[in-house]
């Protein structure tokens, strides 16, 4: 019987043992594939017409209040930006439900299946379809994973930006590992806990971090360049058998 755990029994940040990362040649992999062109990293973007245009206006709240700048436009952001490897898996059933905004407030309501307010097109679950960019060394690194993929993609954070504490979901139901690409010493991951707050860098050293995604937590770059992660979200918590503290 496999006894799923919550935010409270996990750590705030964790490393997965014995997984590795080829990271030079996954990152050379990237640079000669174009994937570190951020003029591609539109998949948060309204105007992209990407295919996360639903899953963006349904998570507003939160894509407005913690991962862009107040001046940007609405649903605009050239701050934080992601590229996705992986898409909603269609069905005809789904296609009643329209571009409709909600609030991080039902959040609980419409991802539960038994609820009227259920709403398939912002549940994680349903995202986990490879697309055309899940080749070669990535494909390789999604392969590690024993769990079972939700989204994944590619999230630059621009110089000098910081996402906004929030909390997105408990690892009871997403769990949450981040494959730093692009980085550096001042870029750090920030959790907040019983009214204390931890910070720690995540180094591009081909392990696999988790994030304790339940708890309030953001990112920071307090750097002049560029920071580039690869977030891999997982429909169970297989992989965190190999969890240790980091």
């Amino acid at each position: 019987m496999t006894i799923i755990q919550n935010r409270k029994q996990l750590p705030n940040f964790g490393v997965l043992k014995n997984y590795k990362v080829d990271i030079e040649q996954l990152v050379e992999f990237c640079f000669k594939n174009n994937y570190f062109d951020t003029k591609l990293y539109n998949d948060i973007n309204v105007s992209s017409n990407s295919f996360m245009k639903e899953f963006v206006i349904a998570n507003s709240f939160s894509k407005e209040n913690f991962f862009k700048d107040s001046n940007e436009d609405f649903l605009e952001s050239q701050l934080y930006k992601q590229r996705y490897l992986t898409e909603i898996n269609n069905s005809k059933e789904w296609q009643t439900y329209g571009d409709k905004e909600t609030t991080i407030f039902g959040r609980t309501r419409r991802l539960n299946k038994n609820s009227s307010n259920y709403n398939p097109k912002t549940d994680e679950y349903n995202y986990g379809k490879r697309n055309d960019l899940v080749v070669g060394e990535v494909e390789k690194v999604l392969n590690m994973f024993k769990g079972e993929l939700a989204r994944v993609r590619f999230a630059y954070l621009a110089p000098n930006f910081s996402l906004k504490p929030h909390v997105d979901y408990d690892p009871s139901y997403i769990t949450r590992f981040h494959i730093p690409l692009i980085t550096n010493k001042k870029c750090l991951m920030g959790i907040r806990k019983r009214k204390e707050e931890y910070r720690t860098h995540f180094p591009a050293d081909g392990r696999i971090y988790f994030l304790n995604a339940g708890h309030i937590h953001w990112a920071e770059n307090n750097s002049t360049v560029s920071r580039i992660h690869l977030i891999v979200d997982t429909k169970n918590q297989d992989d965190l058998k190999w969890l240790q503290p980091f």
